[in-house]
């Protein structure tokens, strides 16, 4: 369920986001879901108006402090209409996943409008097969990927004939005038400033309690990081964005992925990198690019929620800056240099150290925090860093987000497939999305037209090495299993739940968290 004390006021890390957007490099996020049947737009749009008060973020739009004393504010949108963010399209029947991917290109191009809440869905109606699609975007400084898939259980079911939604009024308090807002920033800078050196003065003590102390581990993590500071050669897609989108997509066996994992002694995280460095390699043979000696610098993105921000939206997440070997052509010997190394940077706490960076910065006064993050985000936005220093920042972003291992529903339609859509930024010009859902492992590719316009075949190369990746760890094919829902209705009944925490839509909690140890004969029971 999503938390109701929602903040006021954006984070450091969410209005980085606000910030560093231009039209050619939207930040949003997004899912494009494919459906068994027809949906009813009009039943869909009444189900999610009734449902909005659940999550009042979407109700509310992004409003600039008066004179920059503060990072925006959340405000309820006092003309908010529903019709506004919620639109139907129809393909030419019968419509193929190219024509759905096609259309999403287009759809996922281009900034929000500011003056809404920062979110659209469409309904997509005419595709063959019997099925159907939602496309659907959201501003990244509004959710972060865990908190993307929270909203899952929100917008969509558990059971495919839920109890009908009972719409909610919101108290929504007018905006305030401007010089309300201009104390409320004051007020907000001196109590934020106080709980954040607090909070700062926490995260210091534990992240020097470990084995060793704090000046060590300092001393540690900047070791570690030498390396991935070091000037970083462009590769065929690290170029400026024309703002056009280009999208690929695939599924995969989840149990494939955790068999594959635990043949060679590591984690589904390691198999997606070691996959995607493979096709990597393939592209750059395709472009006559070498890669005797070369790597490849991923982002990886990394939850960093504590029991208290479960449920919360906006962005709670730190980076590994993880090397992926591309002059390796064994699929195995790749796995395991890029354990290795994820191994190292969990011991050292880089992702600890980067979230500490973050909480220093975050320290400083909100019109500081304005004016620095504003100075880091244009020049990286318009790319004039890589310029200067002939590399981008980094060659790609790579995010595994887990999703729920059962089956959900849009107004009685079995969702079947789930690709999420992530921003492509800083003349890294594609970005790689993956997530698990229902025992399948949906992989998306996205890039700009202009940096990498033939990421198709960087995607057939990535499904490629990963049934060579497949045979290499000597696993065999597994088929679906689909999960009997009389009998987990039955047991929610009995109330034999294992002691599984029940959600308010009737999820069980171990259900809506990929369990790598899970096996596919687990997978029916879990």
């Amino acid at each position: 369920m999503i938390d109701e004390k929602l903040s006021h006021r954006l984070s450091p890390m969410d209005a980085f986001f606000l910030y560093v957007e231009t039209d050619e490099m939207p930040m949003h996020i997004g899912a494009v879901e494919i459906f068994d049947g027809e949906i009813d737009f009009e039943l869909f749009k009444e189900t999610i108006d009734a449902r909005l008060h659940k999550i009042p973020r979407y109700l509310q739009c992004v409003v600039p402090a008066p004179f920059n004393l503060g990072h925006p504010t959340w405000e309820f949108d006092p003309d908010f209409n529903i019709d506004n963010h919620i639109f139907q399209l129809d393909l030419e029947e019968p419509a193929t996943d190219d024509d759905l991917r096609n259309l999403s290109n287009k759809l996922f191009e281009g900034p929000l409008d500011r003056d809404k809440p920062l979110w659209e869905a469409y309904v997509i109606n005419g595709m063959s097969g019997n099925r159907s699609a939602l496309f659907s975007r959201v501003h990244h400084c509004m959710v972060d990927g865990i908190a993307g898939v929270g909203l899952m259980y929100v917008i969509l079911d558990t059971l495919p004939d839920p109890p009908p939604s009972v719409k909610k009024e919101i108290d929504a308090k007018p905006l305030a005038g401007s010089n309300a807002r201009m104390f409320d920033a004051l007020w907000d800078n001196a109590i934020e400033g106080i709980d954040t050196v607090t909070q700062l003065q926490k995260d210091l003590v534990e992240y020097g309690n470990g084995s060793q102390d704090l000046v060590s581990s300092a001393k540690e993590f900047a070791s570690v990081m030498g390396d991935f500071l070091k000037p970083i050669k462009r590769l065929p897609f690290n170029q400026p964005f024309s703002g056009e989108r280009r999208i690929g997509w695939a599924q995969f066996s989840f149990a494939e992925a955790r068999a594959i994992r635990s043949a060679l002694g590591g984690t589904v995280n390691d198999v997606a990198l070691t996959v995607l460095g493979g096709a990597v390699r393939k592209y750059m043979k395709r472009h006559g690019e070498p890669t005797r000696r070369e790597f490849l610098r991923v982002l990886v993105p990394v939850n960093i929620r504590k029991d208290q921000d479960r449920g919360a939206l906006g962005n709670h997440v730190a980076f590994l800056p993880a090397e992926v070997p591309l002059d390796v052509a064994d699929h195995v010997e790749r796995f395991r240099q890029i354990h290795e190394t994820m191994q190292i940077l969990k011991k050292e706490r880089v992702a600890d150290a980067i979230h500490l960076m973050f909480s220093v910065l975050q320290g400083g006064s909100a019109p500081l925090q304005a004016s620095v993050l504003s100075a880091i985000s244009k020049p990286l936005a318009q790319g004039l860093l890589g310029k200067i220093a002939k590399v981008p920042p980094l060659h790609l972003i790579c995010t595994n987000v887990p999703g729920p291992q059962i089956p959900l529903y849009c107004t009685g339609h079995k969702m079947l497939e789930h690709y999420a859509l992530i921003p492509v930024a800083f003349e890294m010009g594609v970005t790689c999305g993956v997530t698990t859902y229902d025992q399948k492992m949906f992989v998306t590719l996205i890039a700009d037209e202009q940096a990498a316009p033939d990421v198709d075949a960087l995607m057939e190369y990535y499904e490629e090495c990963f049934y060579e990746l497949r045979e290499q760890a000597k696993v065999r094919p597994s088929e679906y299993v689909a999960i009997d829902r009389e009998v987990k209705s039955l047991r929610r009944k009995s109330g034999s739940n294992n002691g599984a925490k029940s959600s308010s839509n009737g999820t069980t909690a171990a259900a809506s968290e990929t369990t790598e140890t899970a096996s596919p004969e687990q997978a029916k029971t879990t």
